[in-house]
């Protein structure tokens, strides 16, 4: 052996060549891959980008007709003209509102010849636009041009992003003079939410390198370079990150790629652990420059799997390389082997003779003819004979009649399966066998193996296994039969059940529509003075319009025609809320305002709190509080609660309602408190009982508190009756507190107040 082995120096070269040669392969392979990864990720980002460029552009050119389009309006002009009078601001501010809801644009306001806000969508709000000035602006400036402007930028008042279209206002026809600007201003936000699914990062930086809008949170507002003294004072003066400190996270590139591509990597952010692939696309109408960062760990995870890949092959060649210089050693070896081999052939015959003759197995050997010529000592206590009685003999004299023939066919198989037979021993006696016979190289000519095994133990137990599986099937069937009975049974009761669970839930339904209709009947009285009066005033200016058109003062007519419009707007909102309020509730709960739900209640009894000369009193949080309810049933409850709390005060010299809404521990509750008489102690442990009233006969069923209980305890809340410890009832409704996944003009709430309820907006 040591013979066929390589010099010692030889095998020192070879074991520093593999290595070399693995690890040459393998940097091959993954620079190689890294191409191609890059290859694909620059075509992936060029197309991302170019989508998004386009989304950019069709997005804020989506609004830029809306403020000439209201430039043009005479309610415009009229309230320029006439900026003392108050109904004439009001009128603008509510349409700039219909015109914000509409456009689904963020807010909408109109700045005087001096850049003061004179009128705005959200003129309601704490934070309203009226009466800040704006006339640093450069959409105002070229406005007052009388040029079309455009601007970005962070709201003073808000402080969210967002994009500004403005048109100038003209006195007359003749556009000589601009009387003032219509501003409109678009969220940027939404663009954002489409980005994150994407696979990469998207910046939109401005011309002084700073990142307006992105999707990773962290490098909004952020530069890509210093800013110089001037363009920092340039950004002061018009305000437009609103003194925002705008940090620095500097791109550094690392590689220029052939295709115009960089690599780079941020050097301080939260993005400057990873590199990335960096394209960009410049939007020459808005002035923006689109970034589109895709990380490199798609490249590097290429570059091992090419790497591993060519070590493996590489390892694969060496393998085989040595496989095939140790076949040539073994052929070199084989004639040192022979020799050994023979001596352990005579010593493995003599071994595999003591192991036949100890088997347990019965082992013969037949001749060509089908004569015994070898019987081994299990063999012959099977069959009960000496070699000396049976040798020469034919095997089919040692089996049963029946046998001897399937015996003689078992040879033409090879080899034969095994096959039970009955061994005939001497006296009689019949013995199960299981014989297999196989052809046996020899040089003595064609010979036969034929072995057997005694199977009766193995017979016994094959019957015992039969009565037991019997038995096994009589009884799987007795038990078959049992449980389709009872599951015919079950599934009746099943069907029973679910059958008496819709006819309850309809009953519920029913009677909660019920109980709605009766309170929009006890409310009618209330709707009725509220719709009378604009009609009333419709009457008046139908009359004035009328006589203004007799003397030809078309001018004025259209102004009280105008007039007319505006009231039936009104009326469609009253009539509204009844409608809202009498329609069916869903299944399904979702994220619900509690200062809206208010709101609404209030707005319905709107009338009967005026006329009763009702106090109310919110004691809630500025921002949105949101429970996980169904909207309809919340509504219906707090209505019929202040409802009740209405009734309670009819006699009360001055009558105050407290509304409140606390939060802690992610749970809301909602109180509903008056000051009147409050609820007698025998009675707060039955107010929520069905058909359960102190109310005079003809004034309630009792059904009211009983349905509110159950529509809370299915939004899996609580409702509860005490009385206050300085008179009066309060009633309060606890929920769990949800987050909202809905903005508030898509849910249709507005909270408002119970006299003026101002219709939602959302934040400058």
């Amino acid at each position: 052996m040591h013979a066929t082995r390589l010099p010692r120096p030889w095998r020192r070269l070879l074991l520093l060549l593999v290595p070399l040669g693995l690890l040459l392969s393998a940097w091959q392979a993954a620079m190689l891959a890294r191409e191609e990864a890059l290859e694909s990720l620059h075509a992936e980002a060029t197309n991302e980008l170019r989508l998004a460029a386009a989304g950019i552009s069709a997005y804020l050119s989506r609004h830029d007709y809306l403020p000439r389009l209201l430039a043009s309006r005479e309610t415009v002009k009229r309230a320029l003209a006439t900026p003392d009078d108050p109904l004439a601001v009001l009128i603008l501010n509510r349409m700039f509102d219909d015109f914000r809801a509409i456009a689904d644009v963020s807010d909408i306001y109109l700045l005087d010849r001096s850049g003061t806000t004179l009128a705005a969508s959200n003129w309601q709000l704490p934070h309203s636009f009226v009466g800040q000035n704006y006339s640093f602006r450069p959409y105002f400036k070229l406005a007052m041009q009388g040029e079309m402007a455009s601007f970005y930028g962070l709201g003073t008042q808000s402080g969210e992003r967002g994009y500004y279209f403005s048109a100038p206002v003209y006195s007359d026809t003749s556009r000589q003079r601009v009387d003032g600007v219509v501003v409109i201003k678009v969220r940027v936000a939404p663009l954002e939410d489409n980005w994150s699914s994407q696979n990469g990062e998207l910046l939109v930086s401005d011309e002084n390198s700073v990142i307006f809008m992105a999707s990773q949170p962290g490098l909004r507002l952020a530069s890509l370079t210093p800013l110089d003294s001037t363009v920092q004072r340039r950004l002061q003066e018009t305000r437009r990150y609103d003194g925002i400190p705008l940090d620095t996270v500097a791109l550094a590139p690392f590689e220029q790629r052939p295709d115009g591509s960089r690599l780079v990597r941020f050097e301080q952010g939260p993005l400057n652990t990873t590199a990335y692939l960096a394209l960009t696309r410049a939007l020459p109408t808005l002035g923006w420059t689109v970034h589109m960062l895709k990380p490199l760990t798609s490249v590097e995870s290429a570059q091992w799997q090419a790497g591993m890949l060519a070590a493996g092959l590489y390892g694969v060649v060496v393998l085989a390389g040595g496989i095939g210089w140790q076949r040539w050693r073994l052929r070199r070896e084989r004639e040192l082997f022979a020799e050994r081999e023979r001596q352990a052939l005579a010593e493995g015959q003599a071994r595999v003779r003591g192991i036949i003759d100890r088997t347990r197995a019965g082992l013969l050997v037949l001749d060509e003819s089908a004569s015994l010529a070898y019987l081994n000592p299990t063999a012959q206590a099977i069959f009960g004979h000496t070699p000396a009685n049976v040798e020469g003999r034919h095997l089919t004299e040692l089996l049963s009649p029946a046998d001897a023939r399937r015996v003689l066919a078992l040879r033409q198989a090879t080899p034969s399966p095994a096959t039970e037979v009955l061994a005939l021993r001497p006296g009689g006696t019949l013995v199960p066998l299981e014989l297999t016979l196989s052809p046996l190289v020899s040089p003595h000519g064609e010979r036969w193996l034929a072995t057997v095994f005694d199977i009766r133990e193995r017979k016994v137990q094959e019957l015992a296994l039969a009565r037991a599986r019997d038995q096994l099937e009589h009884r799987v069937e007795e038990r078959t039969r049992d449980l389709l009975d009872s599951n015919r049974r079950l599934s009746a009761e099943i069907d029973e059940r679910r059958r008496a669970e819709a006819e309850l839930r309809q009953a519920q339904d029913e009677l909660i529509q019920a109980a709605k209709l009766a309170v929009l009947g006890q409310m009618a009285a209330g709707i009725n003075h509220e719709l009378n009066q604009p009609l009333a005033a419709i009457r008046a200016y139908a009359e004035n319009a009328r006589i203004f058109l007799e003397r030809g003062r078309s001018e004025a007519a259209s102004g009280n025609l105008g007039q007319i419009v505006e009231l039936t707007s009104r009326m469609a909102e009253i009539s509204a809320q009844l409608k809202q309020f009498s329609r069916k509730s869903g299944d399904s709960l979702t994220a619900v305002s509690a200062q809206a739900s208010f709101g609404y209640a209030l707005r319905l009894y709107r009338s009967r709190l005026v006329d009763a000369h009702v106090e109310v009193i919110q004691d809630w949080p500025g921002e949105d509080v949101w429970v996980h309810a169904d909207l309809v049933r919340l509504e219906q409850v707090l209505v019929n609660l202040i409802g009740n709390a209405l009734q309670a005060m009819a006699e009360t010299p001055s009558p105050r309602l407290e509304l409140t809404i606390v939060q802690a521990d992610g749970w809301v509750r909602l109180g509903v408190r008056d000051n009147g008489p409050g609820i007698a102690e025998a009675h707060l442990g039955r107010v929520f009982e069905p058909f359960f009233t102190t109310k005079s006969t003809g004034k309630g069923l009792g059904l009211g508190l009983s349905i509110s209980a159950r529509i809370i305890d299915d939004l899996g809340g609580s409702l509860e009756a005490t009385n206050a410890s300085d008179g009066g009832a309060l009633f309060s409704v606890t929920l769990r507190a949800s987050t909202p996944v809905l903005a508030a003009s898509e849910t249709g709430l507005t909270p408002a107040g119970p006299l003026s309820p101002p219709k939602e907006n959302r934040h400058a």
